[in-house]
């Protein structure tokens, strides 16, 4: 493995760890996490664009 995957493989792994116990209360109570989508989305949406930013730069 090289540098870029272990980068990878980390983010990934901080996205779970941040992102399921959210949305496992948002399962569990629905009317409670109307307004935290937000909190799930924007952290979401930074990985995305960090993934497609190392994407750019391997081609």
């Amino acid at each position: 493995m090289d540098w870029l995957q272990i980068t990878q493989a980390l983010f990934l792994a901080a996205m779970m760890v941040y992102i399921f116990p959210m949305v496992k209360r948002a399962i569990q109570n629905p009317s409670d996490s109307k307004g935290k989508w937000g909190e799930i989305i924007i952290p979401l949406i930074v990985v995305i664009a960090i993934v497609a930013i190392l994407i750019a730069m391997v081609r």
